[in-house]
């Protein structure tokens, strides 16, 4: 007769499932906690780190997606760099100045550095209120200009970006003119995007293991919207820079409502190869607008080292800029001067 299951043996079977239950269940822990701790926290294996910054510099907020949390650093209630138009003395010119990180970074940001050449310059009071926000595009900054600059009444909206409307797309949410994390903030479940911040394991096997269609239904849709939307195709190029400038109109429109004149820049980013016959396009076209600027050659001078990155540069970087958009903005406001003056009259009374 086989005793191996006697029911002498049930008891001494149950305590081995429940003593390698234990084990299993310590090693899971010591194995999560390594993960979240060292791998993700020391280490900064997982899903890009920015994401921590989600509550610092991408706080939610409604329409614009997300702006600075609000009394956070330096910033005001809505969550932008002070000082902003209440500061603003009577008289002051407004300039309204609306860009990503390279326009809210910088020891000083480039929006302090117009704002002293300009008072410099013209020898008046000037305030330039900085809207930019990390990561943000001017699709957002579209939104953001029927948020906050009504009661305002600014004399001039600056636009300065070109990289986070263009490339930024190819490498996180590829749909032209949604937000960079569109895809993760607005579509993510709450419990994917708890594993992605936290465990560097999953993060990494998300990132660069799973693919196709397995990758596209695990923990976002990242994959599939790449495999719809084929960054750097040429289909994927030129609707990408029909939506910039798609946007510039639309910019250049609402600001006249307000009324305000509007400027946009183009801004220097290290391009890829990928994008290059697209960036020409972009150069070409929006030199042609009344309204646009081309500054994307700026640093050349200055050599390829001023890059920290695609498109953050260091503070000499930052200050040419600074002082080349003040430039174009003195240069506007006295022909805008000149064409509104009344003309001076000629001999025969007639004042032409």
């Amino acid at each position: 007769m086989n005793d191996s299951f006697a029911p002498s043996r049930v008891p001494r079977l149950v305590a081995r499932i429940g003593r390698g239950l234990g084990y299993a269940a310590y090693l899971a822990v010591v194995v999560a906690l390594f993960d979240v701790l060292i791998l993700n926290g020391l280490l900064g294996f997982g899903y890009p780190h920015h994401f921590e910054q989600e509550n610092v510099q991408r706080s939610p907020r409604p329409y614009v997606e997300f702006s600075g949390k609000p009394f956070a650093r330096d910033h005001d209630e809505n969550g932008l760099r002070r000082p902003g138009f209440i500061e603003a003395a009577p008289g002051d010119l407004r300039i309204a100045f609306f860009g990503g990180s390279t326009g809210y970074a910088g020891r000083p940001p480039i929006p302090v550095v117009v704002e002293r050449v300009l008072r410099e310059s013209t020898g008046r009071g000037v305030r330039v209120a900085n809207y930019s926000v990390v990561s943000s595009n001017h699709r957002q900054h579209l939104h953001g200009l029927l948020e906050h600059l009504p009661q305002w009444k600014p004399d001039l909206v600056v636009f300065y970006g070109g990289y986070n409307e263009t490339v930024q797309a190819a490498l996180y949410d590829p749909r032209p003119g949604y937000p960079y994390n569109f895809f993760y903030r607005s579509e993510a479940g709450l419990f994917a995007r708890f594993l992605m911040e936290k465990s560097a394991i999953i993060g990494e096997v998300d990132q660069r293991l799973l693919k196709g269609w397995l990758r596209a239904r695990w923990l976002t849709d990242l994959g599939r919207l790449r495999d719809q939307e084929q960054p750097f195709s040429a289909d994927w190029n030129r609707r990408v820079v029909e939506k910039y400038f798609e946007t510039l109109d639309l910019a250049s429109r609402t600001s006249a409502i307000l009324p305000a004149r509007f400027l946009a820049f183009y801004q220097p980013y290290q391009v890829p190869a990928e994008f290059a016959a697209a960036h020409r396009s972009i150069r070409e076209r929006i030199q042609a607008l009344d309204y646009g600027v081309d500054v994307s050659t700026e640093f050349d001078a200055l050599g390829p080292s001023v890059y920290r990155d695609p498109v953050h540069v260091n503070q000499k970087a930052n200050d040419l800029m600074g002082r080349r958009i003040a430039l174009e903005i003195a240069r506007g406001l006295g022909a805008a001067s000149a064409a509104s003056s009344p003309s001076k009259p000629s001999a025969d009374g007639s004042g032409r």
